[in-house]
């Protein structure tokens, strides 16, 4: 189970990656076509009617795309206050706790999310915009990114009880001092 495990992990830190990589480019893609937008309005040539709209969808698909690889690095937003002052193990526990309960909440969130797609579907919800993206699309986009988090929070777990596993000195290898 440990090795279907492993490949699992590895395949799913490659799609994180993947995600992350188009984040990346999108925003190197935004840094192009908006200097490019204005300049082709200044020399009255018109104007890409669908850049901002697009960069707005592709925001927020970013965003929670590349959620998960945030979280797998460490690189998001966090508040050490208690985790920081607490001994070692007892910290370690708490942040076990946390990641239950992350995995918990973003379960959930995709529970509904996955509903709300499906409702969005079958009634064909749009947005009114110009650029046109059905709803379930951004539902889609939604619940796959909490899924993704539930499973970053799971796989968290796994990898920090591996660590004490590590760590754990064989029973062989202590010495009662008793016998």
């Amino acid at each position: 189970m440990g090795i279907l495990l492993d490949r699992f992990e590895r395949g799913f830190e490659r799609l994180m990656i993947f995600f992350a990589s188009l984040v990346a480019l999108s925003i190197a893609l935004f840094a192009t076509l908006i200097p490019l937008d204005l300049f082709i309005r200044s020399v009255g040539w018109g104007n890409m009617w669908w850049l901002y709209e697009g960069i707005e969808y592709t925001l927020y698909a970013g965003i929670f795309l590349g959620a998960p690889w945030v979280l797998r690095e460490g690189a998001h937003v966090r508040v050490d206050v208690l985790v920081a002052t607490l001994p070692k193990k007892m910290s370690a526990r708490l942040e076990q706790v946390l990641d239950v309960f992350g995995a918990i909440i973003c379960g959930a969130l995709t529970y509904y999310a996955v509903r709300s797609m499906i409702a969005d579907y079958v009634e064909n919800s749009l947005p009114d915009k110009l650029l046109i993206i059905p709803d379930w699309w951004l539902m889609l986009i939604f619940s796959t990114a909490f899924t993704m988090l539930t499973i970053e929070f799971l796989l968290r777990l796994r990898r920090v009880h591996g660590e004490e596993e590590v760590k754990a000195p064989h029973p062989s290898e202590t010495s009662d001092p008793g016998s």
